[in-house]
């Protein structure tokens, strides 16, 4: 079996963040859609991926992105990956911007031994600006002796910033994730201005999924400049139980709007019953997935845990399975990956 180098190489150059800048494009590999894979590439699990079997040496090896029309504001190209290396040797990794027909490398890596970035990936940034309003694709490269001298290289999303004069984008809705019957909560919605302009004299509104009704509706006065951030709250009372999921909008045509809508907040109106959960680890303690939302490698009854925490609804917890399960009403299962007989 090939052994994993724990080194970590940081390359200091392009650490992030990066402010007032716009997301106008991203790439998250849900599919190989229009890419050109060469041997050892492939795109599956939502990740870009170069693997060293099976063995090739003297190999030149590339990946290369569908034609895209860059804006003609564009910024940075931000690529999230991570290297990791088997073996030192002659082999390089390269990054490039392909315009009319004209390669210009972004980027190269050498492997000495050591991996570069983190296991969930590390963001690196470059500036494209002078390519604006031009076709492009970008293209990863990999060539030496063997492929024998790689672990694998992890694409997992690239991201095309832009600068816009005007741009409020709704970061997302935080608050309580469940509720009692009659009670009144407060949720608060972060707006953020990536745009050159200061803002002022918008509108934040807040909605129900459920029904698709306003929940409120604030109108901001004061001045939001370039880079700042500001919180606005929403009150609301359960008067009805149900599941939903609250998320906010700022209706504003001339701004950039693919940003202007949050993701669902989920929030649980609690029933007044009383009911027991049961979560049984019986997985061997085995990680196995990662968390959808989070992005960090968790077991499986984490994911379970994380759940029922959102939800309010309390549990119990054990790596056995009780002699009397009479007194719970549902119970949850891990088994991991493998058959633990």
């Amino acid at each position: 079996m090939k052994k994993f180098l724990l080194l970590i190489l940081i390359t200091s150059l392009f650490w992030l963040p990066i402010s007032a800048q716009t997301t106008w494009w991203v790439e998250n590999f849900g599919s190989g859609t229009g890419w050109t894979l060469e041997d050892n590439w492939s795109i599956n699990s939502g990740k870009l991926r170069f693997y060293w079997s099976p063995t090739i040496t003297n190999f030149d090896c590339s990946a290369v992105s569908p034609t895209i029309t860059l804006h003609e504001n564009v910024q940075d190209l931000i690529v999230k990956q991570y290297l990791d290396v088997y073996s030192g040797g002659s082999e390089i990794a390269e990054i490039y911007l392909i315009v009319a027909g004209d390669e210009h490398r972004l980027w190269d890596f050498n492997l000495t031994g050591s991996n570069w970035g983190s296991a969930n990936g590390t963001d690196i940034a470059f500036d494209i600006s002078e390519y604006g309003g031009q076709d492009a694709q970008i293209k990863f490269r990999t060539f030496g002796g063997t492929t024998y001298n790689w672990n694998w290289w992890d694409v997992f999303s690239l991201t095309i910033t832009a600068y816009f004069d005007n741009d409020l984008c709704v970061n997302g809705v935080t608050g309580p994730g469940n509720i009692d019957l009659n009670e009144t909560g407060t949720w608060e919605v972060e707006v953020e201005n990536l745009g050159l302009q200061t803002q002022s004299n918008f509108t934040v509104d807040l909605y129900d999924c459920k029904e698709g009704d306003p929940i409120g509706s604030v109108l901001v006065t004061d001045n939001l400049a370039t880079g700042e951030i500001g919180v606005y709250e929403f009150e609301w009372t359960a008067t009805e139980v149900f599941n939903t999921a609250f998320y906010a909008n700022i209706p504003n045509p001339d701004d950039f709007e693919p940003n202007n809508t949050s993701d669902g907040h989920f929030v649980r109106v609690n029933p007044n019953v009383e009911f027991n959960v049961l979560i049984w680890d019986n997985d061997n303690g085995q990680v196995t997935i990662i968390d959808p939302e989070i992005g960090d490698y968790i077991q499986a009854q984490v994911g379970i845990k994380r759940a029922l925490d959102a939800a309010g609804i309390s549990y119990d917890l054990y790596s056995y399975l009780p002699t009397d399960l009479s007194g719970y009403d549902m119970i949850f299962a891990t088994l991991g990956c493998y058959c633990l007989g």
